[in-house]
């Protein structure tokens, strides 16, 4: 059982722990403490589970303690001597209504949902106070209790507006209903704290998506809501998960080919799977159904310190399934660093895009070459990352590192391998040096190309990435109309035609580049710089 191999764990809680955690506390101030008179447990009696009575759900979570309103906090802001920048997190809402089997919350028991908006509130204002930067919201569908959250979004507005924080109040957007929540994300960039519109999708594998019990919008709809967030100018993402039961390395490139080829090109986040106990895929039956194997890793947290402390915290990663060898899911894991990397954070989008329309060269043919290219030139930039990140992975999957980079330069904290790629690549010598080497992959897979129109291509990518060197705006000149085939869809033609670039000034601030662009401003494009014709 549980306990015999971990007797060192003298009670489980189940569900909700507030009340539970409560009376344990109190419980375990007796001489003989019982734990077994407490609803929602499961205790060590000698190393035997006794389950007690299940536990209803809190009538409320609004009159729940909060840490940051009971002073809990006030020692560790105030003892600082390292001048460490925290991030918090609120609860306005808890439950959800859908089902989705990767989820712990995706059961009966949290269906009917709660709510805490005047202890949010109050919360925020104290987020302020204490001027912490981001904030991320535990509500599982922001916009489901409409008015609630166009108030809230309002309220953090004010409160931004008033004191400049929280600078960035992260939200997950509710299922399938971008219209409906259009005008609440209109509220948050208006605020310029907005955090990026989710389009959760998971998967576009019919197959799994039956098997998670997961249905998402047609792709018509799609494409709708996306046109719909980009003729507002709201920022939105993508979300997908590599390593669900049934799909194949196959069909996770379609499903990001697909949605490339939908014109999306602004932020896909493509998680790893977590094999999380409480949910429905944790289940014997589900595990043995679709072959489930995991491997046991540290958390995959970014933007934290490495610390020894945090070595023997451990999580499962599903890396097998009937339909995926760990082989196979290492290299969808390395597909989706070169996608997220070179497109999605932007080093290689615009010219993948401009391959596409000028020549109907695929994004999905690209990006497989490039992952090909980087595999067979280690001496390259591209090669030894590639290289460094497939060697670590090991290590990482075998328990013997931790996951993410500290790069020299850009804080003491670990970056995600793509955002760690992006960071090496800001660095002049190391930029030059990259575009240099992508040329020779481009102009030797496909010498059939006019050279001075895909040199017009690299100079367009080069000038439209955000860069912590650049004192913008930026002006440059160009022979042929690359802008408006990247960004209109117009045919290539000869155009004389000067484009201004512009975005935020870093100053050669490596750090606070990184953090503005690729941590917090990721998900709404912020490594785009913006391009216009000069007339």
């Amino acid at each position: 059982g549980f306990f015999e191999t971990h007797p060192y764990v003298d009670v489980l809680v189940h569900h909700e722990g507030e009340e539970s955690f409560n009376q344990i506390l109190v419980e375990n101030l007796e001489k003989k403490p019982n734990f077994t008179t407490i609803s929602g447990l499961t205790v060590n009696v000698n190393e035997q589970e006794v389950k007690t009575a299940p536990r209803s759900r809190l009538v409320s979570i609004a009159e729940t303690p909060s840490p940051y309103l009971d002073g809990s906090f006030d020692e560790l802001l105030a003892d600082n001597p390292q001048g460490l920048q925290y991030n918090t997190s609120v609860e306005s809402a808890r439950g959800c209504p859908f089902r989705c089997s990767f989820c712990e919350i995706g059961e009966q028991y949290y269906a009917k949902v709660k709510t805490s908006y005047d202890k949010t509130k109050q919360e925020i204002d104290w987020i302020a106070e204490n001027e912490i930067e981001y904030v991320t919201d535990a509500n599982s569908n922001f916009g489901m209790k409409y008015e609630q959250d166009l108030d809230l979004a309002h309220y953090v507005k004010g409160v931004k507006e008033q004191t400049e924080y929280p600078h960035a109040y992260r939200v997950t957007w509710m299922k399938g209903k971008a219209d409906k929540v259009l005008e609440i994300a209109k509220v948050f960039e208006e605020a310029r704290a907005q955090k990026g519109m989710t389009i959760a999708l998971q998967s576009m594998n019919p197959d799994v998506l039956k098997a998670i019990m997961r249905k998402n919008v047609d792709g018509g709809k799609l494409k709708e809501f996306i046109e719909l967030y980009e003729g507002e100018n709201i920022g939105s993402y993508v979300e997908l998960i590599w390593g669900l039961p049934e799909e194949t390395v196959e069909s996770f490139k379609d499903g990001v080919a697909q949605i490339m080829n939908y014109g999306y090109h602004n932020y896909l986040d493509i998680h790893l799977m977590m094999l999380l106990p409480n949910a429905p895929i944790g289940a014997h039956d589900y595990i043995e159904k679709y072959g489930i194997r995991t491997s046991t890793t540290q958390p995959r947290f970014s933007h934290r310190h490495i610390t020894e402390e945090l070595n023997e915290d451990t999580v499962e990663f599903i890396t097998e399934t009937n339909t995926l060898t760990r082989e196979e899911w290492i290299e969808g894991h390395q597909f989706r660093w070169a996608i997220i990397f070179g497109h999605y954070l932007g080093p290689l989008q615009f010219i993948a895009r401009g391959l596409d329309k000028i020549y109907g060269i695929s994004l999905r043919e690209f990006y497989e070459n490039f992952l090909k290219y980087a595999q067979t030139h280690p001496d390259t930039f591209a090669g030894r990352e590639y290289a460094l990140i497939k060697e670590n992975l090991y290590d990482i999957l075998d328990n013997k590192r931790h996951w993410g980079y500290v790069i020299d330069g850009a804080g003491d904290i670990n970056w995600a391998v793509d955002e760690s790629t992006c960071i090496k690549l800001a660095k002049d010598h190391n930029k030059d040096l990259f575009y240099t080497e992508m040329r020779e992959f481009v102009f030797t897979l496909y010498p059939h190309l006019q050279h001075n129109v895909v040199e017009e291509l690299f100079q367009y990518q080069m000038s439209r990435l955000s860069s912590p060197e650049v004192d913008y705006p930026l002006q440059e000149c160009f022979t042929y109309n690359i802008h408006d085939v990247i960004e209109k869809e117009a045919p290539l033609q000869k155009e004389d035609n000067t484009i201004q670039f512009n975005s935020k000034s870093y100053k050669s601030d490596l750090f606070t580049w990184a953090k503005e662009v690729l941590w917090f401003g990721r998900r709404v494009g912020k490594y785009k710089a913006a391009a216009e014709k000069v007339e």
